[in-house]
């Protein structure tokens, strides 16, 4: 499914100041659309829904959260059915309609279609680019219904960066550069002014409202790095005959490497029911992480991935050859967010690249 079929060619440009820049939301709620943006939550920079009085954040380097929690919520309930459950004198006895046969009541859905377009404002590009492997994962055949109802007439603000921090490795991937198709507007910051590109029609037809059109040609410019890395140890056999006991000693499965990601998505299924009517089932979709013992534990008790040094390589495996494989994309957009929200710090990039500094 594509979303943005009219690209604009050529450099119509537009200067803005940067209350002017501030003005593109309201213009986009005016449109219909529910607009996402940073927002500084005390010394954190988050995505959230703005509202008249918020103070959107422009001066950052990473966010706290991403388009994905927007797009795939940490929890959400697909469906409701009725089982066969009953009470009896030995406890609860249960019926499920795929283990026993069909159920006498049919599936009732539970999901209501998004009620606002979503807008995102002001994000990185290594966090649109994050939406493109999203897109390329939930939109291959067959489609995820609820993450399409979700990303269909989506608005995209960027905002292009100079200089990345310590944990940045977008320059290395390539994710400092928005893939075609994945932003309405371009902006960069220009001295005490901001630049700003339309890529789209309906991304032109907002900047005329707040922006001076101005001639000239759109800076590209590759951003800065603290520190730069050039991969190396990528591949399967690489990554697993590599040794990673001293790099993992320290974690302490808090998981924040994937809860930051913008592009993990793996997710489990729960059947939940009440014991006030244990016949009333709901299937919910719920977040998962690799880092848990639990995410490889099959029937009996069995687990695939025994050890912290086993889950940290099976991430970074399906962060790049798996999804290089299936989707023909890396799954890392190098923005650091694992690197950064670690409490103690593991840094991946140790594991599979060098330092070229």
């Amino acid at each position: 499914m594509r979303y943005h079929i009219v690209i604009l060619d050529g450099d119509l440009m537009f200067e803005l100041s940067e209350e002017d820049l501030q003005k593109i939301p309201a213009i986009l709620q005016g449109l219909g659309y529910e607009v996402i943006a940073p927002l500084k939550f005390n010394q954190a920079v988050k995505l959230a829904p703005i509202n008249a009085d918020s103070k959107i954040e422009l001066d950052y380097v990473r966010l706290m959260n991403s388009p994905r929690d927007f797009l795939l919520p940490n929890r959400e309930t697909l469906f409701k059915y009725r089982s066969t459950a009953t009470i009896t004198s030995y406890g609860l006895k249960i019926r499920f309609p795929t283990v026993e046969g069909p159920c006498p009541a049919g599936i009732s859905p539970e999901y209501s279609s998004q009620k606002k377009k979503l807008a995102f404002f002001g994000i990185h590009p290594c966090i649109a680019n994050s939406i493109r492997y999203l897109d390329r994962v939930m939109l291959s055949d067959p489609p995820d219904p609820y993450y399409s109802d979700r990303r269909k007439d989506m608005f995209l603000a960027v905002l292009e960066c100079d200089e990345g921090d310590e944990y940045c490795l977008c320059k290395t991937l390539g994710s400092y550069k928005v893939a075609k198709g994945y932003a309405d507007i371009l902006m960069r910051k220009s001295g005490n002014r901001y630049i700003a590109k339309p890529m789209t029609p309906l991304g032109e037809t907002v900047l005329k409202q707040v922006g001076k059109e101005i001639s000239g040609d759109y800076p590209k410019i590759v951003p800065r790095m603290k520190k730069e890395y050039e991969i190396t140890n990528a591949d399967e056999s690489g990554i697993d005959s590599k040794d990673a006991s001293e790099t993992v000693k320290p974690c302490t499965l808090c998981c924040a490497c994937t809860v930051t990601c913008p592009t993990c998505y793996c997710n489990d299924i729960e059947d939940r029911f009440s014991l006030v009517d244990p016949s009333n089932v709901e299937r919910a979709r719920t977040r998962m992480s690799c880092q848990r013992r639990c995410y490889s534990m099959i029937a009996g008790g069995t687990t695939f991935l025994k050890s912290k040094e086993d889950r940290f390589k099976w991430r970074l495996k399906h962060k790049f050859p798996f999804s290089i494989n299936s989707f023909r994309l890396v799954g890392c957009v190098g923005c650091g967010s694992c690197i950064a929200n670690c409490p103690a710090r593991i840094d991946f990039r140790d594991h599979i690249a060098r330092s070229v500094d």
